[in-house]
């Protein structure tokens, strides 16, 4: 077989790719407490530069203008975290009248599966395990999880001014660092580009679901309507999997508390605003920004979640992005460039 028709690759290269990919796992996985909180301060800084520089131009100084950009963030987000957890207060005063119903439909499924398909699902379920008792210790995991989220929001707000504050000494340091202005200038640029325009545009887009479920579930006198309509929309930033978690919760949650007929409304609802954010909203907002394969995208959404759980997968796109960047003005990087991108059919 003559020499052209094999691949050159070496032992010692393949070895070394391995080593290299490993660090990169140990680092991301065991390292998630030092690197995730600069990640996200990154990308948050990012998305201040654009209504800080606006601010600026209005002739706010340097100091002005990133603390009423910082201000109005928190202002929002307060005021949806007060929204989220004033609508779970209400549906905790109904938690017994759902249990009842949710016990109820139960009942109903068990006994069909027993006399259609010959199935008891009482054998699937550990009956000494009150549901009660599983929800406590749910709820017990998201405490500590938001316990740690606050831990790391005061990092992440300190790594997000410090960014902000010397953002043009980082950006000299990478252009040092590429040792090339123009492709450094490119890469910073194109990821500036790719994370505001996505995060922004599915801010928007967010905005436009839940409208469209809001009014949707609330023509179809839809139980919690407000609750599940915030629900879908806010799960509706992680691609792919969120909008399946968002509305497979509504739909149950519909069907547990008033029955199939609303059931049916949300499933409908939820397909129309899935035809919207697909073929108009997202292409009209967002476009061809980020550009990414599907597989790579479901995959690094997987990768990320599981390094870094729900905030891995929320900022996946914009890291892939920024990934596909620096591929693109890198020597020797074309295979991983032609990887990430989509292809047309």
């Amino acid at each position: 077989m003559m020499k052209d028709d094999k691949i050159d690759i070496s032992g010692k290269y393949l070895l070394k790719a391995v080593l290299l990919l490993s660090g990169i796992w140990v680092i991301l996985f065991y390292g998630s407490a030092l690197v995730l909180p600069l990640l996200v301060a990154a990308i948050i800084a990012t998305l201040l530069n654009r209504p800080t520089e606006k601010l600026k131009k209005w002739g706010f100084p340097d100091w002005l203008a990133m603390t009423v950009s910082l201000i109005l963030t928190g202002i929002v987000l307060l005021l949806l975290f007060w929204l989220v957890s004033s609508q779970i207060g209400n549906m905790a005063d109904e938690w017994s009248t759902i249990k009842e119903k949710a016990t109820e439909k139960y009942g109903f499924f068990s006994e069909w599966a027993k006399r259609t398909i010959q199935i008891d699902p009482a054998r699937f379920v550990d009956n000494n395990i009150d549901l009660t008792d599983r929800l406590k210790s749910i709820s017990k995991i998201f405490i500590a999880s938001f316990t740690d989220l606050l831990t790391q929001s005061f990092i992440i707000l300190i790594y997000t001014i410090l960014f902000l504050m010397q953002k043009r000494m980082f950006m000299r340091f990478f252009k040092k660092l590429v040792k090339n202005d123009n492709a450094g200038s490119k890469i910073l640029s194109g990821s500036s580009r790719i994370i505001g325009n996505y995060m922004f545009g599915k801010g928007i887009i967010m905005v436009f679901l839940f409208i469209v479920y809001y009014l949707g579930f609330t023509f179809g006198q839809v139980p919690f309507a407000l609750f599940l309509a915030l629900f879908a929309a806010l799960f509706s930033i992680i691609p792919y999997v969120g909008n399946l978690i968002g509305g497979g919760v509504a739909i149950i949650l519909a069907y547990l508390y008033s029955g199939g007929t609303p059931a049916l409304i949300v499933i409908a609802v939820i397909c129309v605003a899935q035809l919207l954010e697909n073929y108009i909203l997202t292409p009209w907002i967002i476009g061809d920004k980020v550009d990414l394969n599907p597989f790579i995208t479901i995959f690094g959404v997987i990768l990320l979640s599981v390094l870094w759980g729900m905030v891995g997968a929320i900022i996946a796109l914009p890291v892939l992005g920024v990934l596909k960047v620096l591929f693109q003005h890198t020597d020797g990087m074309e295979p991983y460039t032609y990887l990430l991108k989509k292809h047309e059919k």
